[in-house]
């Protein structure tokens, strides 16, 4: 993760001065970096797993779809 932690921090220090606006640029870019990472992992354990059947399902005895 980026040296200030978030977003905020970064902002501040820039209005600030107390860093260039390429610092900024940097640690936005290695906040962007972790949170998609972060996201990955979520959608990755937080998503269903796939069906096997992949056929639609045969009417029963008699019936039409």
């Amino acid at each position: 993760m980026g040296t200030y932690g978030n977003f905020n921090l970064v902002m501040r220090e820039w209005k600030l001065g107390n860093i260039t606006e390429a610092q900024a640029i940097g640690q936005i870019l290695q906040l962007l970096e972790e949170l998609e990472k972060r996201v990955a992992e979520l959608e990755r354990i937080t998503k269903p797993p796939r069906a096997t059947n992949t056929k639609p399902d045969q009417p029963k005895n008699g019936e039409q779809k």
